[in-house]
């Protein structure tokens, strides 16, 4: 079965768009998102938001001194606090997820993507996505 014929028969307001990705096989299912365009039906999927990098530095930096010099002092204070280094860590994760984004080369969001190689474009229902998916599996073998 031709993944375009799906894409074909969905309704135009979803509009999502299946497609073969290049890239290893892993059974993981690997949502790439951001804060705008919330998803649903997660489940055990890996969410990455785009703009979580922006939102932790947002918070980090939030309420501190206009003075150059207290600003710096109160950045170190709450940098080295339990809540700085979670928040640290965070920020790892997210700019890691991002370069994981960029490598599945996804073209829009939300988008859903199985095993690094099937993925549905604009359906914010992970879970919808993955039966699409899978339903195209099926008819494929």
């Amino acid at each position: 079965m031709d993944p375009f014929r799906i894409a074909r028969s969905l309704p135009a307001s979803v509009g999502p768009v299946l497609c073969l990705l290049a890239g290893s096989c892993l059974a993981e299912t690997i949502v790439v998102t951001d804060s705008h365009h919330p998803v649903t039906n997660a489940g055990d999927a890996r969410v990455i938001e785009l703009d979580r990098a922006e939102q932790l530095t947002k918070a980090l930096s939030a309420g501190l001194p206009t003075n150059p010099q207290l600003a710096t002092i109160s950045a170190k204070n709450r940098l080295s606090s339990e809540e700085g280094r979670r928040i640290t860590a965070e920020l790892r994760r997210a700019y890691q997820d991002v370069a994981d984004a960029r490598g599945l080369r996804v073209q829009k969001i939300p988008a859903v993507v199985v095993d690094r190689s099937f993925v549905v474009y604009g359906l914010a229902d992970v879970a919808a996505a993955t039966e699409l998916i899978d339903a195209y599996q099926k008819g494929a073998n």
